[in-house]
């Protein structure tokens, strides 16, 4: 029963998301109160067009006023919330609750930035920032990590993706990218953050290699590295023992 109310607490905040990811890139200023509005019509939306999912199944992915499409953005957010709300549950269990709502608010932020990157190609500061300084906080508060494999894992993907982004004037990674390795070096420590970086880069070299193969993408098109370098990190923290055990099994 608790992780079916964990799946409907995530696809709750996943459609709080999905309105902080709006407000934050059309820079308003309510990003945390205000009704929610049709982005087409303007118009207030009802207590019953807010229900997750639902609404958008009852409504026929339809604005209930001006019945224009619905961007299938807001339920694919709430929908991946979800899921990995539950499997975050699962993976980390129900006896610390403390380190449980902790990983919780990570996943909540790694969805976010996940899907704002997807969208806009950008990294919001006023979420990457927050998430970098609590996860160096609870890290060292749960004894996660030493104080030296913390500041050994930040001072890597920093350096690297800093040198990079200065060598390459930005045309390689964005600026957003090393506050995502930050977050990235938080929570992973060394030597994990070896393997959380070497997944992203695989994970981006894969999806660009396949979007060139059916011509979807061409070798100077830009994508978004923040998603990769997330679903690397997500795996590393749960899985970085198997991968290691699977590595070595093979060598």
């Amino acid at each position: 029963m608790i992780y079916v109310l964990l799946f409907v607490l995530g696809i709750s905040l996943g459609s709080f998301a999905s309105v902080v990811i709006h407000r934050l890139h059309m820079q308003e200023r309510g990003i945390f109160w205000g009704r929610s509005k049709c982005p087409h019509c303007e118009n207030a939306l009802r207590p019953m067009d807010l229900i997750p999912v639902i609404s958008f199944l009852l409504n026929k992915f339809k604005c209930h006023f001006c019945k224009k499409p619905i961007l299938a953005r807001y339920p694919l957010i709430e929908i991946s919330m979800g899921v990995f709300f539950l499997l975050t549950a699962k993976l980390v269990g129900l006896g610390n609750i403390p380190l449980l709502v902790f990983y919780l608010i990570v996943t909540f932020a790694f969805v976010l930035l996940t899907f704002y990157d997807i969208l806009f190609q950008e990294i919001p500061d006023s979420v990457s920032i927050p998430t970098a300084l609590l996860s160096i906080a609870a890290i060292l508060s749960f004894g996660i990590h030493s104080i030296n494999q913390t500041v050994i894992g930040l001072a890597v993907p920093i350096f690297f993706f800093g040198a990079l982004f200065f060598f390459s004037k930005g045309s390689w990674l964005g600026g957003g990218d090393i506050r995502i390795g930050a977050i990235m070096g938080a929570l992973l420590g060394w030597p994990d953050i070896l393997t959380g970086l070497f997944l992203g880069y695989l994970f981006g070299a894969l999806f660009s290699l396949i979007g060139i193969a059916i011509k979807k993408l061409t070798r100077k098109s830009h994508i978004p590295f923040a998603p990769f370098l997330l679903l690397g990190t997500y795996i590393t923290i749960f899985w970085s023992q198997a991968i290691l055990n699977w590595y070595l099994g093979i060598s």
